[in-house]
């Protein structure tokens, strides 16, 4: 009976082990992945560009991938399109929208 015993400890040591070291890798990896995504210093002295300069993608170039996706998913529609710089109103709208719908009718308080 004192092998079994013995064996069983002996068992639960080597999980605790290697629980903990499975653990200080997570935690290794937690810290070393922020690390590694650091823009270079070539990065750092690159020119920032105002919010104006460039527009982005030609319109033709949109509606050759709007013509695309249409073709590829014929259940979805692309419903906006526009350049993300400095705009914030069509979602500033939608959490007004999102937020307002769940106030009840003033009679139903």
């Amino acid at each position: 009976m004192s092998d079994d015993i013995i064996f069983v400890l002996s068992t639960y040591g080597l999980t605790i082990v290697i629980s903990f070291l499975v653990a200080l890798l997570i935690r290794g990896i937690v810290l070393v992945l922020p690390w590694l995504d650091r823009p270079g210093p070539e990065a750092a002295a690159a020119p920032h560009r105002p919010a104006g300069a460039a527009q982005g993608i030609p319109p033709a170039h949109i509606a050759a991938i709007a013509a695309a996706v249409s073709q590829a998913l014929p259940s979805h529609r692309i419903v906006h399109i526009e350049n993300r710089s400095g705009r914030q109103e069509w979602s500033a709208e939608g959490r007004m929208i999102h937020q307002t719908s769940h106030n009840l009718p003033p009679g139903r308080r």
